[in-house]
Parts: C-alpha cells; sequence; structure tokens
C-alpha cells in the first residue's frame, strides 16, 4: 500500500460528499416534534432511540435530536442557540400542487406565514415552522431560470 502525501490527499475527489443522505433537526422536546412530524406532516417514525428519531424519506432520513441531548454528546454546552439555521425545502412539480399541500397541511393544524404566492426569484412558495422554529418551504419554480 502507497503511503499518500498530504498534497496527494487534498486533491482525491470526495465520491462520499455528493449525496446527502440524512437532515437532522436539533429539537427542544423530541415527544412534542415526534406529534408534529407524525401527525400533521404525515410522516412514519422508522426509529426511536434516547433522545433521537428518524423519519424516513424519499431518498433522505429526517432526523430529530433533542438539543439537550446533542449539546451533552458533543460537548456543546456553552454554544448558544441563536435562531434557524437551516431550510428544509420541498420542491413540488406545480403552483397547484404548491396550494393544494398547503391547504391540506393548514387542515392538520400546520401554521403557515403567509398563503403561499410567487415571489420575485420566480419560485412559487409557502413557508412554516415547526416547533422548534426550524423553516420549511414548499415550492415549485414557475418561470425560466435566470442566466448569471
Amino acid at each position: 500500500m502507497a503511503i499518500r502525501s498530504g498534497q496527494e490527499m487534498a486533491t482525491m475527489p470526495l465520491a462520499g460528499l455528493k449525496r446527502i443522505t440524512d437532515v437532522a433537526l436539533f429539537v427542544a422536546d423530541l415527544p412534542r416534534a415526534i406529534a408534529f412530524y407524525r401527525d400533521k406532516l404525515d410522516l412514519e417514525l422508522k426509529r426511536l432511540d434516547t433522545g433521537f428519531a428518524e423519519f424516513w424519506m424519499d431518498g433522505t432520513i429526517l432526523a430529530l435530536w433533542e438539543e439537550p441531548d446533542v449539546r451533552r454528546a458533543l460537548a456543546f454546552d456553552d454554544v448558544p442557540r441563536r435562531g434557524p439555521h437551516a431550510m428544509l425545502a420541498v420542491r413540488l412539480d406545480s403552483p397547484e400542487a404548491v396550494d393544494d399541500l398547503h391547504a391540506r397541511l393548514v387542515a392538520r393544524g400546520v401554521v403557515f406565514r403567509a398563503p403561499p404566492r410567487t415571489y420575485p426569484w420566480q419560485a412559487h412558495a409557502a413557508y412554516f415552522s415547526d416547533p422548534d422554529d426550524n423553516l420549511w418551504e414548499l415550492y415549485c419554480w414557475v418561470g425560466p431560470p435566470r442566466t448569471v
């Protein structure tokens, strides 16, 4: 086995980083978060462990990790939490699909920031937050992409 230099290692392709397989959200209250994702978003709970839960979605695992548990496990006790850090987005096929899913989620008690609308960046979208203020977007593109 040949030993590679640091320079050679730095230029090798990172094949393992070509696809995101899991998204973890840090939550304050795991049972409350599970109820939201299971009962309001109709996701199926696939794994439950101490301070941790998984919902398996098409191509991605949505994980919920109780914030106090992750802070202890990874020694982040001294880092303050500062609002949402990311947005999860679901791309749909049409404005009608966005409007329909919005209406079905509202009927389940999901509170949106505003009704769906078309934004200047050519997306028809609606936004809601989970109980821990993680931001979600339902969207579809409604125009040709702009060139840069």
